[in-house]
C-alpha cells in the first residue's frame, strides 16, 4: 500500500479520524494525503470588482493555508518529518471532488470520517458516504469521528463464501499484518443446516489454501436479524474494524447482506468500517 487519501472539512469533530489516517498511514508505510474540497459562493457583480482567476487563486490559497494549518495543530507539527501531504480541489460537487482526486492520485485506500451531525457542508454525510461505498476506485475506510484507537486487534470480515471475498480477505492481510491482528471470518445464517456447514468447510480449506496469512479464523453464526446478530458479535469479540464487501448482485439474500447491511454499519456501528467494492476489486489487480 503506497498512498491513503484522507478528505476533511477542517472541523473540530473530524479531529480523530484525522489522526486515525495519520497513525494508519504510519503503520502502512503510505503516504497520507489530506483532502479539502470546496467550492467559491457565487455573488452578482463579483466579476467586476475582481477577476474571477484572481477570486480562485485566493480562495485556494485561503483554503490551502487553512488545512496546513489544521494538519500540523492536530498531527504535532509532522507534516515535514513525515510522508503527508495537503491538496484542495475546487468542485461543486463534494462526492465528485474526491472521487477525482481518488483516481488522479491513484489511491490505495480511501479514509472518511463517519457522517456527522456537526459537518459543515455535509461532506461525511450518510448520502455521500453511501455513494462512495458505490463508486469508489479503491477500497473505502469509514471513520466514526470519535474513534481514537491506535491498534487494530481484532478484525471481522462478513463473508457470503464468494471467491470475490477471498481475493477481499488476501487484500485486507495488508492492513492486517502491520498490526498482527487476528481476522475473524463470519458468515451470519438465517438457517442451520448440513449444506451452510459444507459451504463454510469450502470456504475455509480455499482461504487458508490461496491466503498468505496464519490469525484468522472462522465462525458460522445462526440468526434471522443479520444486522442485530452482527453488531452483537463485534461488540462482544471487541472488534477494532468490520470489513464487508459492497457487490452489485441481484440475489435478494446478496443485496441484503452486502449492500443494505454496509449502509445499515455505515450509518449506526461505533467502530470503523472497511469497504471493498466487487468491481473494483478486481480491476485494480
Amino acid at each position: 500500500m503506497k498512498t491513503i487519501l484522507y478528505p476533511t472539512d477542517c472541523s473540530e469533530h473530524s479531529i480523530a479520524a484525522l489522526q486515525y489516517a495519520y497513525n494508519l498511514s504510519t503503520r502502512l508505510q503510505a503516504d497520507l494525503i489530506v483532502l479539502h474540497v470546496f467550492d467559491i459562493p457565487s455573488f452578482p457583480g463579483t466579476s467586476m470588482i475582481r477577476p474571477l482567476q484572481q477570486i480562485e487563486k485566493n480562495a485556494f490559497e485561503e483554503h490551502l493555508d487553512i488545512l496546513k494549518a489544521y494538519c500540523q495543530k492536530h498531527l504535532n507539527n509532522t507534516l515535514s518529518e513525515h510522508n503527508v501531504r495537503t491538496e484542495v480541489v475546487k468542485n461543486l460537487s463534494i462526492t465528485d471532488g474526491i472521487l477525482t482526486k481518488t483516481k488522479e492520485l491513484q489511491a490505495d485506500m480511501l479514509i472518511i470520517g463517519m457522517k456527522d451531525k456537526h459537518s459543515n457542508r455535509g461532506i461525511l454525510t450518510g448520502d455521500i458516504a453511501q455513494e462512495l461505498i458505490t463508486k469508489s476506485l479503491c477500497p473505502l475506510l469509514v471513520v466514526p469521528n470519535s474513534f481514537n484507537a491506535e491498534q487494530i486487534k481484532t478484525i471481522v470480515y462478513a463473508t457470503d463464501f464468494e471467491e470475490s471475498d477471498i481475493l477481499a480477505i488476501d487484500r485486507l492481510t495488508e492492513v492486517a499484518l502491520p498490526f498482527e491482528s487476528k481476522i475473524n471470518v463470519i458468515h451470519i445464517s438465517a438457517k442451520d443446516d448440513d449444506d451452510e456447514k459444507s459451504k463454510m468447510a469450502w470456504f475455509k480449506e480455499m482461504v487458508l489454501q490461496k491466503v498468505n496469512y496464519k490469525n484468522i479464523e472462522f465462525n458460522l453464526v445462526v440468526s434471522d436479524n443479520i444486522y442485530e446478530k452482527l453488531k452483537t458479535y463485534l461488540h462482544d469479540i471487541k472488534a477494532d474494524l468490520v470489513v464487508l464487501l459492497e457487490r452489485e448482485d441481484l440475489g435478494v439474500f446478496k443485496k441484503l447482506f452486502h449492500r443494505d447491511l454496509v449502509k445499515q454499519i455505515e450509518s449506526h456501528t461505533d467502530i470503523p468500517l472497511l469497504s471493498f467494492n466487487k468491481a473494483k476489486l478486481y480491476t485494480t489487480l
